[in-house]
């Protein structure tokens, strides 16, 4: 499902244009503004993980990989998931000591 652009027009400091320029990494500045702008929208979870991938004009695979290569968090792994975890491999354990 593609997204209908809108033209929004932003003022920003003139030293971003030569930065972006000096990216170099294929993307026009509307793609990576708007890459940069679900990136955000994600990590300060305003929006999922999918629905940042959709603004991005990104696959989800496309996105995770993008969030990767910048070092950036893609999934939550909490404390309450780390002990379900811990607690099913207790019990896996302890099914597997009775076989032996």
């Amino acid at each position: 499902m593609a997204l209908e652009p809108s033209k929004i027009h932003v003022s920003l400091p003139a030293e971003f244009r030569s930065l972006l320029e000096q990216q170099g990494s294929g993307q026009n500045v509307d793609e990576m503004v708007t890459i940069s702008l679900a990136i955000e929208m994600f990590l300060s979870k305003r929006v999922s993980l999918a629905r940042a991938a959709q603004l991005a004009q990104k696959s989800l695979g496309e996105f995770i990989d993008i969030l990767r290569a910048q070092n950036l968090p893609w999934m939550d792994y909490e404390a309450e998931d780390k002990h379900l975890d811990d607690m099913a491999i207790e019990k896996f354990r302890h099914l597997n000591s009775h076989d032996d």
